[in-house]
C-alpha cells in the first residue's frame, strides 16, 4: 500500500523543523570505564559533532577535551576520579561525556554544512564527583565553598559560548553558587541539570565552555576544572514556500520514490534527521531506488526560480 503524507498548501511560509540529539550512546564502552584518549583518539564524534580530545603522552595524563564515560563512582573525591559524573542516577548505563579544561577552555564543533538553520535548545550538565566533593569539603588544592564560616560569597559557573559566522555569544550556569546572603540558598549542582541554550546565536557550529570560580590563587583556579555533558538537543529549521504554486505528488512503496512530475527541477531527497540522501536534476523515470528500504523520507523540489516544496513521504 502507498502513503501520500503532503504538507497541505495551507502550510504557505511553514517551516520544517528536524530534532537532533547528541548522547553519545554510539559510542562503544564498557560500564564503569572512560576512553581519554591514550589509545590515540584525538575526536569522539556523536551527531554531526566532534568532541577533541588530548592525551599526554610524555607524562601519561589527560591534559585537555572531552572524555567519554560510562563511570559511576560518587564516593571517591579525589584526583584519582576524574571521570565520574556526580549524579543521583548511580544505576545508570548510559554513556555520556566529562570536560577537561586544563588551562584554557574547550570547544565542540561541526564541519557539517547545513542546509537548514541550525537552533540550539538545551543540553544536561552536572559536576564531576571530583569537583563536587572538592566544593563541599575542600581538599589539599581548593577551599571548602563558603569558608569556616559557611558565608563566603564563592562560586562556580560555566560559561558556554555559541559562535556562528556572524556572531558570538554566551550563556552562564552555576555549578555552584555560595553568594546568597542566606546561606541556606547555597547549593552545588548534584544531578544531571538541564540547560536552556535557546539565547545562543543561530547556525552556531561552534560550542564552547570556560569556567569561573572564587577560589583563584598565584598559578589560577584552585576547584577542579571538570563537568560533564549529555543529552545536547538542537533542531534543524528549514522554510515551505509557495506550497500551493508548485505542487507535485510523491509517494514511496518501500522500496523507490515515485513522482508524477516531468518539470525541470532539481530534487533532494532527505532522511527524517535532514541528512541528504540523493540529489537529481530534471527527472525523466517515473521512480528512485531508495536505501535504506521502508523509512520517512523528505522529497525537495526546487525550481530554477527559487520556488521550493517538500514533502514527508513513506
Amino acid at each position: 500500500m502507498k502513503h501520500i503524507l503532503l504538507l497541505a498548501a495551507a502550510l504557505t511560509s511553514a517551516t520544517l523543523s528536524f530534532s537532533q540529539s547528541i548522547d553519545f550512546e554510539n559510542i562503544s564502552i564498557a560500564q564503569d570505564t572512560f576512553s581519554d584518549g591514550r589509545d590515540s583518539t584525538l575526536i569522539f564524534t556523536s551527531g554531526d559533532f566532534e568532541f577533541p580530545v588530548l592525551y599526554d603522552t610524555s607524562f601519561n595524563y589527560w591534559a585537555s577535551g572531552f572524555a567519554m564515560s560510562t563511570m559511576r563512582d560518587t564516593s571517591d573525591g579525589s584526583f584519582m576520579n576524574l571521570y565520574s559524573a556526580y549524579s543521583s542516577d548511580v544505576n545508570s548505563e548510559n554513556i555520556y561525556t566529562t570536560g577537561n579544561l586544563g588551562s584554557g577552555l574547550i570547544t565542540m564543533s561541526t564541519l557539517t554544512v547545513f542546509d537548514r538553520d541550525l537552533v540550539w535548545h538545551n543540553l544536561e550538565i552536572t559536576n564531576t564527583t571530583y569537583a563536587y566533593k572538592s566544593i563541599l569539603n575542600g581538599d589539599a588544592f581548593a577551599k571548602k565553598f563558603g569558608g569556616s564560616t559557611g558565608d563566603d560569597p564563592d562560586y562556580f559557573f560555566v560559561r558556554i559560548y555559541g559562535t556562528s559566522n556572524l556572531e558570538i555569544d554566551s550563556i552562564d550556569f552555576y555549578l555552584a553558587d555560595y553568594r546568597f546572603e542566606d546561606s541556606v540558598q547555597d547549593y552545588i549542582i548534584n544531578d544531571w541539570t538541564e540547560v536552556d541554550l535557546s539565547a545562543l546565536p543561530k547556525n552556531s557550529t561552534e560550542i564552547s565552555f570556560k569556567l569561573f570560580s572564587s577560589d583563584t590563587g598565584a598559578f589560577g583556579i584552585n576547584t577542579p576544572l571538570f563537568f560533564s555533558l549529555d543529552n545536547i538537543e538542537y533542531s534543524l529549521v528549514g522554510g515551505l514556500n509557495d506550497v500551493d504554486r508548485n505542487e507535485f505528488e510523491a509517494y514511496s512503496d518501500g522500496n523507490s520514490i515515485q513522482l508524477n512530475d516531468r518539470s525541470k527541477a532539481t530534487y533532494s531527497v532527505y532522511d527524517i534527521q535532514g541528512r541528504l540522501l540523493h540529489s537529481f536534476q530534471d527527472f525523466s523515470g517515473s521512480s528512485l531506488n531508495i536505501e535504506p528500504k521502508n523509512q520517512l523520507l523528505i522529497v525537495s523540489r526546487e525550481t530554477a526560480e527559487g520556488v521550493s516544496v517538500k514533502k514527508l513521504v513513506h
